[in-house]
């Protein structure tokens, strides 16, 4: 049996990873699958479905822009782009008629180069943001900060309820914070005279340079004493010693950034108080497990260590 148009795109979203699952309609699936339609090379001499999503993003924006009626808006639809040798986020972007907001909230991307390193991304036929459901106050708020209708949020979205776990607000557009967070320029680097002695991720142990570990943030080495200052604005949560990290200061900042700043030998802040970028909080040292003075610098999001490199302003 052929399955309608509604029952693949059911089908559809129900391979997607668990941030699409915005679309996905709250009846029983099909017993059939159908695949993820797959893109193909970026080449708009030879790519006929490349040509099709570039128009339907195209009439998106046009119908949105311009108040045209609903069934104007072309249905929500996602495709499967196996990523080739040589593309970056921005080739990507420009030969799909994406935006970055689009691609970014889409794959849930942390940086542009991210894109090289994975084997598939998904672009959708339509220029938008994917958000988080169930909070109709924030979706309201997001469409009205974008100029755009609630009626076609919720047309592409399957329906006036959007009690869902993430929903798709078309021709939507992320924070400014969320863009320099994206771009690498919301933290400015917290030592003006360090020189990075250790990266991010998986490294020799330093100790005794025979086993590997896990390295959360990056290494700073610089002399004993230097300023350390706020990489961006925030609340201070902590200041005291924390085993390895030695003395320690953390602070907090919007959507669940944190930084933190290991192996001080002095505090210039306290909990509670609000600092902004370059304010002086702290003065580098050789406190905790350390081969010799330097800052540990970290940040994490949501909990979890990302890549300061990826975040500090160049």
């Amino acid at each position: 049996m052929k399955a309608s148009k509604k029952t693949k795109r059911r089908i559809l979203t129900a391979l997607f990873p668990a941030f699409l699952a915005f679309a996905a309609a709250n009846t029983p699936a099909p017993a059939t699958a159908v695949p993820i339609p797959e893109l193909g090379e970026l080449d708009l001499k030879n790519n006929e479905t490349l040509k099709s999503l570039r128009e339907e993003v195209r009439r998106g924006i046009y119908v949105i822009k311009s108040g045209r009626a609903l069934d104007e808006l072309p249905e929500l639809a996602f495709y499967r782009y196996r990523v080739r040798p040589g593309d970056t986020f921005w080739t990507v972007l420009a030969r799909t008629s994406m935006d970055m907001d689009t691609l970014l909230t889409v794959n849930d991307l942390s940086s542009p180069l991210d894109v090289p390193k994975m084997k598939s991304i998904y672009i959708p036929n339509l220029r938008g943001i994917v958000v988080r459901g169930a909070d109709r106050e924030k979706i309201s708020s997001t469409a009205a900060r974008c100029g755009v209708d609630l009626a076609y949020v919720n047309r592409v979205n399957g329906g006036e309820s959007l009690d869902k776990s993430y929903v798709f607000i078309p021709c939507g557009k992320i924070s400014q914070l969320q863009r320099s967070l994206f771009l690498g320029t919301a933290f400015l680097n917290p030592l003006s005279n360090g020189r990075r002695s250790s990266g991010f991720g998986t490294r020799r142990n330093p100790f005794n340079g025979k086993s590997y570990e896990f390295h959360r943030g990056i290494d700073l080495a610089c002399p004993m004493k230097s300023a350390v200052r706020a990489a961006r604005r925030g609340r201070v949560v902590h200041t005291g010693y924390e085993g390895g990290y030695g003395h320690l200061v953390v602070i907090q900042h919007e959507m669940g950034y944190r930084t933190y700043y290991g192996h001080l030998s002095g505090y210039n802040v306290k909990p509670g108080e609000t600092v902004e970028p370059g304010d002086l909080i702290a003065y580098s040292g050789n406190s905790g497990r350390t081969t010799g003075p330097h800052l540990h610098f970290e940040i994490r999001r949501g909990g979890t260590a990302v890549n300061p490199s990826l975040y500090l302003h160049r």
